[in-house]
């Protein structure tokens, strides 16, 4: 008996012992685990809580126009943000937060859940904070845990010069909007990103790097102090922007340009330099670059005039008698004895049952091409167009760049519409329209549709006699050390072929335009200073008809090419060349 107790109390010593050891060795396999294995893991958990990363946002890139005056910059601005894991349990944190900002804390919780990136990253919840409410919060510091301030660089417009549309504005963007965005540019909720117009364009070259400084907190959350043996990592600035922008021409546009709905391209037909670009109404750059309320917000949006809306490369519109150039230069080209070709022109023009006015109700009398152009005579062109037909009209509009995008560098252009037989047979149905489309047509009406900005490109395309050099606003991206990072200087492309003589012919009816006795756009005539241009007034179905005058200077101090456009501004003779004609006489009484 006493034996088989000696052999049970053996086994079971042995059972504990083994388990002890297991226990042993597991424990010290889990120690391993932990300093050994995950070591860099845990370490950088611990860290993270009495060390907190403040991102430091980069300043954008400044804008400049082409003299090297600054038109964008950046000015120091407060945010406020929180920890989202330091307030959670921490209801009084954001009670003495709403107290001080005078915002409810459901509205603050808003902004912390749009802006969330994480619960240990400072989440954005105010900006552009004035100093006195920074002087509160560092006063109630104590009392604000998992709260923190920082610096950031906001935009600053310095010039006098408007602008807006073509510039656009930056916003805040939230979590929902990253995936528009490039991983590359590592875009963070709460972030300055560009959003219209050339910012959003080169957002990417002008965005910058962020940096990062290092502070102290405690086990409550609230900050201690800078870590002084932790170097920061200092934010890297985006790049600038050259534009090719004239200010003192930007600004005599404007002024020019006044209160008007319409728009005005000026433009450098030798390199497709954008001079002058003005859309009417516009809007406060400084108001959208901030957080707008919804009130200001829905008020710019509800606003009968549209101020948001770019006439220059948004607006489509017909293009009236501009476009006549087009039927004459197919004409020189194609046609027999174009340049003596006449027709008579008594007011109208019958086309069965249906009769096509000119804008002259007495009419023109006998006429030819040349005449036909300086005194804008449809019924002309009525004539003309039974000789060329749609297709090959359409054919040459394209390479004229109409029905296209210009490829400017600004978001949101519309590219218009060249209506041909295709297009024609799928709207109207097949042999379901008329010569009466095709006259409508020829004279800029009906289905054609074009841009602002097209029509400078087309006036800048007959000045070069079918060369195009593709506008764009930008002329130098540079970076903070100088350094020349992309020119945009692009060859000339020539798209429309034609004789010397048809060139020269164009030319000269242009001028007859402005200089001519019967011209319709005497008001843009100038003092020792040749100007080329064709007038056209656009009917309207909702109103007033649309005033155009594009034209063009062979001046080699003036390489100008433009289009005025005013919105319900009735002809293009009375008002749109009056206002190109004042903007041209201010260019020239500054270079006296």
């Amino acid at each position: 008996m006493l034996q088989g107790k000696n052999i049970v109390e053996g086994w079971r010593s042995y059972l504990v012992q083994g388990l002890l050891l297991l226990l042993f060795l597991i424990l010290i396999g889990r120690y391993y685990y932990l300093m050994i294995v995950f070591h860099e893991k845990y370490a950088e958990k611990a860290t993270a809580n009495h060390i907190r990363a403040i991102p430091v946002l980069a300043s954008r890139g400044v804008i400049y126009d082409r003299d090297g005056n600054i038109i964008v910059d950046n000015a120091p601005s407060y945010t406020i943000s929180v920890i989202p894991v330091e307030i959670k349990n921490k209801p009084e944190s954001l009670d003495r937060l709403s107290e001080i900002m005078q915002v409810s804390v459901k509205e603050i919780n808003r902004r912390i859940v749009k802006n969330r990136r994480g619960s240990f990253a400072p989440a954005k919840v105010f900006s552009r904070v004035p100093f006195p409410k920074i002087s509160l919060l560092q006063e109630h510091r104590l009392e604000l845990a998992g709260v923190t301030y920082s610096i950031e660089p906001i935009r600053n417009y310095v010039s006098d010069i408007d602008l807006s549309h073509a510039l656009g504005y930056t916003r805040e963007i939230n979590r929902d909007d990253l995936e528009r965005f490039s991983k590359d540019l590592d875009y963070q909720p709460g972030d300055q990103v560009g959003w219209k117009g050339i910012e959003k364009y080169y957002d990417s070259e002008l965005h910058g790097q962020r940096g990062f400084r290092y502070i102290e907190v405690n086990a409550l959350g609230q900050e201690i102090g800078e870590i002084v043996d932790r170097r920061p990592i200092n934010p890297v600035p985006g790049h600038d922007l050259i534009l090719s922008i004239d200010s003192f021409i930007q600004s005599i546009t404007e002024k020019a340009l006044a209160d008007s709905s319409g728009s005005v391209v000026i433009l450098n037909h030798e390199t497709g330099e954008i001079l002058a670009y003005a859309s009417r109404p516009s809007y406060d750059l400084e108001m959208l670059s901030g957080r707008i309320s919804s009130k200001d917000w829905n008020a710019l949006r509800k606003n009968p005039r549209n101020p948001l809306f770019d006439r220059g490369v948004q607006g489509l519109y017909p293009a009236g008698s501009t476009l006549k150039p087009l039927a004459a230069l197919y004409s020189l080209e194609n046609l027999s004895n174009a340049r003596d070709r006449t027709y008579t022109c008594r007011g109208s023009y019958r086309l069965g049952n249906r009769s096509f006015g000119c804008w002259k109700k007495a009419g023109h009398g006998k006429v030819d091409l040349h005449e036909a152009i300086q005194q804008s005579c449809n019924v002309y062109f009525f004539n003309l167009i039974q000789d060329i037909g749609l297709e090959d009209w359409a054919h040459l509009a394209r390479e004229f760049g109409f029905g296209q995008l210009t490829g400017i560098d600004i978001p949101g252009e519309n590219k218009g519409l060249v209506p041909d037989t295709k297009y024609m047979n799928r709207k109207y149905g097949e042999k379901k329209w008329t010569k009466g489309n095709l006259l409508n047509i020829v004279v800029g009406q009906g289905d054609v549709l074009v841009t602002p900005l097209q029509l400078a490109q087309f006036a800048g395309m007959l000045a070069q006699r079918g060369f195009q050099y593709q506008p764009h606003f930008v002329n130098k991206i540079v970076s903070k050390s100088g350094e020349i990072i992309r020119v945009n200087s692009k060859q000339a492309e020539k798209r429309v072929i034609a004789s010397d003589e048809s060139w020269a012919f164009m030319h000269k009816a242009m001028w007859a335009v402005v200089n001519g006795p019967h011209g319709t756009a005497k008001a843009a005539r100038q003092k020792d200073w040749e100007i080329y241009g064709k007038t056209g007034t656009a009917q309207n179905p909702h109103g007033e008809d649309h005033a155009w005058f594009i034209g063009f200077s062979l001046d080699e101090r003036y390489p100008f090419a433009w289009a005025v456009l005013l919105e319900n501004g009735g002809g293009g003779g009375g008002k749109a060349a009056p206002l190109i004609g004042r903007i041209l006489r201010s260019i020239a009484r500054k270079d006296l």
